[in-house]
């Protein structure tokens, strides 16, 4: 929800689990082997035990409880923050995917950690409120899980998420808003200058090479991934992924049409247009032709 991290000393406090857990864990060591030992045989003859036996300072379920509920204070301590940003130019469609994620990953946290600390506190306290088998309280926290890592899994296929929003240059941009000039100046950025620079590196064929992505884009343009991220977005309408596939299509047309594939294999024309493979090209020629590399060719 920043642009960078900034640490604070406050946030030791984050860690007072943690180092709880290191307290018991040097206590248990610290004592003689017959003492592991001990607590390793109550572990296996009374498994349902174990979670009460006491080892240092605490027990496994009060450790267990105080984590999560330590999670829970710090997410409910953010929402301020978090609506702050959702706030924050809720209608651009870069910001659109950032807020969905945001707030699917938020919400999957904080049900995750209100559930855990729930049941927790209940095995703490002797009681079943809800008669939920311990099997059953298993399969939810490993479906919950499974959701955090589908969320976690996301930015993979949606880089945008990754590349944050550029809240400082919005605020900055947000007072000349009024001006005649504010489209180039969108978000803090000469977007003037970045064209011109853009225009030099199309010219270069920078976006022909293989490997050629939005962050080798940003160093060439001397602004961060994010920022060109949203350059693209908002000055062409289209993903720099969309737009790289556009220059490489249009080149392979142009080859094609010249009569490239007279002297050159397919190989040669899908290297020179910057793709990785002829799976990749054909299915980026068809989506941005509405027809078949093959059929194109027959033309």
């Amino acid at each position: 929800m920043d642009d960078k991290f900034t640490w604070k000393w406050q946030y030791i406090l984050l860690f007072v689990p943690f180092l709880l857990s290191i307290i018991d864990v040097t206590i248990v060591f610290s004592n003689p082997a017959p003492y592991y030992n001990q607590i390793v045989e109550n572990a296996i003859n009374f498994p349902k035990e174990r979670f009460n036996a006491k080892y240092g300072l605490l027990n496994l379920n009060e450790h267990y409880s105080l984590r999560h509920l330590w999670q829970l204070i710090y997410l409910l301590s953010l929402l301020p923050l978090l609506r702050r940003f959702l706030d924050i130019n809720p209608n651009d469609k870069l910001k659109v995917i950032l807020n969905r994620w945001l707030l699917l990953f938020y919400a999957a946290l904080t049900l995750m950690a209100f559930i855990t600390l729930f049941f927790g506190v209940e095995r703490m306290l002797g009681i079943n409120t809800l008669n939920v088998s311990t099997t059953s309280l298993y399969s939810l926290q490993i479906i919950l899980f499974l959701v955090l890592l589908l969320i976690s899994i996301a930015p993979l296929y949606f880089p945008s998420i990754l590349y944050g929003f550029p809240k400082n240059q919005l605020l900055v941009s947000s007072s000349i808003s009024n001006d005649t000039n504010s489209n180039s100046q969108m978000y803090g950025l000469d977007n003037r200058e970045l064209n011109n620079s853009l225009i030099t590196i199309e010219q270069q064929e920078a976006f022909l090479k293989q490997g050629f992505n939005l962050k080798a884009c940003a160093e060439l343009l001397h602004v961060p991934a994010y920022h060109a991220a949203y350059f693209f977005y908002q000055t062409k309408g289209i993903s720099f992924t969309s737009y790289r596939n556009n220059i490489r299509v249009e080149k392979a047309k142009q080859l094609i049409d010249s009569g490239f594939l007279e002297s050159n294999d397919l190989n040669t024309l899908i290297s020179a247009c910057g793709f990785n493979s002829k799976s990749d090209f054909e299915k980026t020629f068809e989506k941005l032709t509405t027809t078949s590399y093959n059929n194109y060719q027959l033309k």
